[in-house]
């Protein structure tokens, strides 16, 4: 996507689905912080029809503008309605224990959604409330945000290889930029803010194939609509979702 400063932005619409066709565009969209675009970045969201802003990371540590971040008139944002939706409890001692050192791995997805169900639930259900169309983000834009958009294929029907795809590239995306992450030190127990440095795309290569058979082990085993029933999204808020990138009818 063309938005000035954004980074790692795309559209979830054109994946495969189960049962013939693509998922829809323009109604969901994905990204790493946004705090990256610039005022004609903005402009080219809301011109693209985002409306709404899911931010999946934790607040304080992780949120908030900084000496990185351009600049940008404060009615470039009027219209706009920011949702926190943050995935994990970063003073967990048991989220920290089990999936502190996953956090950028598909393997953590399963236990973050069994370890922090109201939070993980809640950033979809946050989806399934907005006023599309939706960006959904978390710092990067890979690991917190690919779970997520995860979730949303899923129930949309999207095939498997869809799903991995769309990790992929969220990963290949992240890694395209140098930034700062928080890493979570098991021994120490303290989060620590590291520089990371952009990826050659051989190394992103050997990253995504690390990972890729975790995606698939659990697509094949965690059940997306079973988990959220049982996290209190009601019967309405699921079809909403079934339906949000499912094509029109007729089309």
């Amino acid at each position: 996507m063309a938005w000035p400063g954004g980074r790692n932005v795309r559209d979830l619409g054109g994946r495969a689905l189960r049962d013939g066709g693509v998922t829809r565009s323009g109604l969901v969209f994905r990204s790493a912080a946004p705090e990256h675009l610039t005022d004609a970045g903005w402009a080219a969201a809301r011109a693209t029809g985002i409306r709404t802003v899911v931010d999946l990371r934790n607040a304080p540590t992780e949120t908030g503008r900084t000496a990185d971040h351009p600049v940008i008139r404060a009615d470039s944002l009027d219209g706009l309605v920011f949702v926190a939706a943050p995935t994990e409890d970063p003073d967990d001692a048991e989220f920290l224990r089990v999936c502190g050192p996953w956090l950028d791995h598909p393997r953590s997805w399963a236990d973050n959604a069994r370890l922090a169900p109201a939070r993980v639930a809640g950033a979809v259900r946050a989806v399934a409330a907005a006023r599309p169309a939706v960006l959904v983000h978390c710092a990067g834009g890979r690991d917190r945000t690919g779970m997520i958009c995860a979730m949303l294929l899923v129930l949309a029907g999207a095939t498997a290889d869809a799903v991995v795809d769309d990790y992929a590239d969220g990963w290949r995306g992240a890694g395209a930029y140098e930034g700062h992450g928080w890493v979570y030190d098991l021994q120490r127990q303290t989060w620590d803010r590291r520089h990371l440095p952009a990826a050659e795309p051989a190394e992103l290569d050997r990253q995504v194939a690390e990972r890729v058979p975790a995606v698939r082990e659990w697509i094949r085993t965690f059940d997306t609509e079973a988990f959220l029933r049982s996290a209190g999204l009601s019967g309405p808020e699921l079809d909403t979702l079934r339906a949000l990138l499912r094509p029109l009818s007729g089309s």
